[in-house]
């Protein structure tokens, strides 16, 4: 078995489909490889796998670009995300964070919001990658909050990281785990999660629902193979997915990473991803937002 994953090694993502490639081996006692095909932000191995032959032996991990956002945000891409797939399951959904350069004179979101409304256009906001979910909320929190960004594109949140800590940006957004260290450390400070709960490794930061706007923005990752895999193959995955991810021990090493466990039914996983494309559409056209 083959589970293609469209990040690069080493990513959060990455970790996921490892995770899930050693909870299917522990099952089945069989070979699972775990194929980095990465490029065109997720295209490349989306498109492999929407080509691949329906039969139980190619599967993907994918996330809100690929399987979703990218055909919003490309002018043209090899594949239907909505057409071209069987969904499996949801694997975890967790909320970005909003962080700031320590030495920014703000404490808490509404600080935060007042000083970019003073600075309109002069707010340095780190985004990792256009058309990603972080940009798109970045995007999204001008229209609510009613300020301006100097929103600036990066190729990943280790980038985004690394320019926060030489403070050459003001801010930025990611998923919570890829901030983690730094905010622990104290050499980032975390303002509000976007997701619809406070997060478990980050009690005392407030919701964005929490300071008193109706939104969230929540990431998540999970499982689709090609088109037309029988229904069997189909339910046994799903049976696999949700015993791996209510495992103590998964769900510790999710927690680990900054992540939640969040099985689901294949129809849940498949509403999920068709209510992702309608939630960024008006945002996607207000902001002309192009990927290549």
């Amino acid at each position: 078995m083959t589970i293609v994953v469209p990040w690069p090694a080493g990513s959060s993502f990455d970790i996921v489909g490892r995770l899930i490639a050693e909870g299917i081996r522990q099952k089945y006692g069989n070979t699972v490889v775990v194929d980095n095909r990465t490029g065109a932000s997720g295209n490349i191995g989306q498109a492999f796998v929407a080509k691949a032959k329906p039969d139980g032996y190619t599967f993907i991990i994918t996330t809100p670009g690929p399987a979703a956002n990218n055909a919003l945000t490309f002018k043209s891409i090899p594949y239907d995300p909505l057409k071209d797939f069987s969904f499996i399951s949801l694997t975890n959904r967790d909320p970005a964070v909003l962080v700031v350069r320590r030495n920014l004179p703000v404490n808490n979101f509404k600080e935060f919001i007042a000083y970019t409304k003073a600075k309109p256009g002069q707010v340095k906001m780190g985004a990792p990658g256009i058309g990603t979910q972080s940009h798109m909320t970045q995007l999204a929190l001008q229209d609510l909050a009613g300020v301006e960004f100097n929103i600036v594109p990066y190729r990943g949140p280790p980038q985004v990281m690394q320019d926060l800590l030489g403070e050459q940006l003001d801010a930025g957004s990611a998923l919570v785990g890829n901030f983690m260290p730094q905010i622990k450390a104290g050499q980032l400070k975390a303002l509000v999660v976007f997701g619809d709960r406070r997060d478990a490794a980050l009690p005392n930061v407030p919701t964005l629902i929490e300071e008193g706007y109706r939104f969230s923005s929540q990431p998540w990752t999970g499982m689709e193979g090609p088109r037309g895999l029988p229904r069997d193959i189909i339910v046994e995955m799903n049976k696999t997915l949700n015993e791996i991810l209510v495992n103590k021990v998964y769900v510790e090493k999710f927690a680990s990473l900054g992540m939640t466990a969040m099985p689901s039914t294949p129809e849940e996983f498949e509403k999920i991803v068709e209510e992702e494309v309608e939630k960024w559409r008006p945002v996607v056209k207000k902001y002309k937002v192009t990927a290549e």
